[in-house]
């Protein structure tokens, strides 16, 4: 509601999916607007820009004024004159497929800066993106700079169909989004193609000066995985906040201190539908294949967890809510807000109490009432089959 007050839309041309990044962009202007007012801001947006909330909670992580690291109302002032320095790290799902007809990107980070600058807030803003990869690969203690690495191998690698490539030594990236001269790498058999803009050491490189937020985004399935989620993503998103903790301490930063900002992603369109989750892609997921971490051979109780897509929606909201014990500062929920613009169709008790059960407590989201609602429901316009056209 707050985009559409100040008459801004999508691009004309773009086609669906472009809308729903340029609204989940308006998600993180939000979180921008609201972190720092009373405890943790929880920023929505359905994907078709119907709702905007900042719902601020005191029991959960942050605080005010008062938190370590927070700033005079003065510091304030000037810091906001300065561009906010933004970092994305993720996969497709944050740079975004080709737009319909265009060579344009549907890319979370340019709609994002799109949608700041239209309301006359400066955006630096760079990212970290390898399509199907686990966050748990971009940590910087595994991808340093200054590395002498093959700058062929994954044009090699991607030419011969997997059967000629170097994994005895680091891959430079160079492909149409990132320069061979920026000094980006990537672990060997780590494929990317021209849409993916690899590159971990950019968090270090800090070309604007220190990072004011850092918003990190896993692999679709994985925060569903719990065995995978406190091996993999828990230690990322530590190691990630540690870091900026650890290199920011003497900078100025906007808030006071960098901000790790989770984006919650949403359900495939009918759930998962699979016995096991599977992965293919070994150097994405250097701690083991999310198989390894279930029972799903021998079990049904992963599947069943993910079998629809509110039980899908819930168990990922579960799992990136909870890393909000690990570092992170702020919540951007878009896949609750997905499942709003879907009619925001009841959670099955069973499925939810099987996913919480694998929680140790009830977690940051417990005193929201979910699925969240619309305010309007006769806006939610994608309820059962329509929702084919989000996807």
């Amino acid at each position: 509601q707050a985009i559409w007050a100040q008459g801004l839309r999508p691009p004309i041309e773009s086609s669906l999916w472009a809308r729903v990044q340029f609204l989940a962009s308006g998600a993180l202007c939000a979180m921008v607007a609201c972190f720092g007012r009373s405890g943790l801001a929880l920023a929505a947006t359905s994907c078709a820009g119907l709702v905007l909330q900042c719902v601020a909670n005191s029991s959960l992580r942050g605080g005010g004024a008062d938190r370590p690291g927070a700033r005079s109302e003065q510091q304030k002032g000037q810091a906001s004159e300065d561009p906010l320095k933004i970092l994305f790290v993720g996969n497709s799902l944050v740079f975004g497929p080709s737009a319909f007809n265009t060579t344009e990107q549907n890319n979370l980070p340019r709609f994002f800066k799109l949608v700041a600058e239209s309301l006359d807030h400066k955006v630096q803003q760079q990212e970290d993106t390898v399509g199907g990869c686990s966050l748990f690969m971009h940590r910087p203690s595994i991808n340093p700079s200054g590395l002498n690495c093959s700058s062929s191998a994954n044009a090699d690698c991607m030419s011969s169909q997997g059967q000629d490539c170097n994994f005895d030594q680091c891959w430079a990236v160079n492909n149409t989004r990132v320069d061979l001269s920026d000094g980006c790498s990537v672990n060997p058999g780590v494929v990317y193609g021209g849409q993916d803009a690899p590159c971990p050491q950019r968090l270090m490189k800090q070309d604007f000066g220190a990072w004011d937020v850092v918003v990190l985004q896993d692999n679709s399935i994985l925060p569903s995985v719990v065995g995978a989620l406190n091996q993999m993503l828990a230690p990322s998103v530590s190691e990630y906040s540690r870091v900026l903790r650890q290199s920011g301490a003497h900078q100025t930063h906007r808030f006071g201190e960098p901000i790790v900002a989770m984006f919650m992603t949403w359900s495939y369109y009918d759930g998962g539908h699979r016995k096991c989750p599977g992965t293919d892609i070994p150097a994405c997921f250097p701690n083991g294949t999310l198989d390894g971490f279930t029972d799903c051979e021998t079990s049904d109780a992963w599947s069943e967890s993910i079998a629809t897509h509110p039980c899908q929606a819930y168990s990922l909201a579960r799992g990136y809510a909870e890393m909000l014990e690990y570092g992170a500062k702020v919540l951007v929920p878009n896949g609750l807000a997905w499942e709003a613009a879907r009619g925001s169709e009841p959670i099955p008790q069973q499925c939810k109490a099987a996913i919480d059960a694998e929680f140790p407590g009830p977690g940051p989201l417990e005193n929201l009432s979910l699925p969240l609602k619309l305010e309007n429901e006769t806006l939610a316009q994608w309820r059962g089959a329509k929702a084919q056209d989000l996807f």
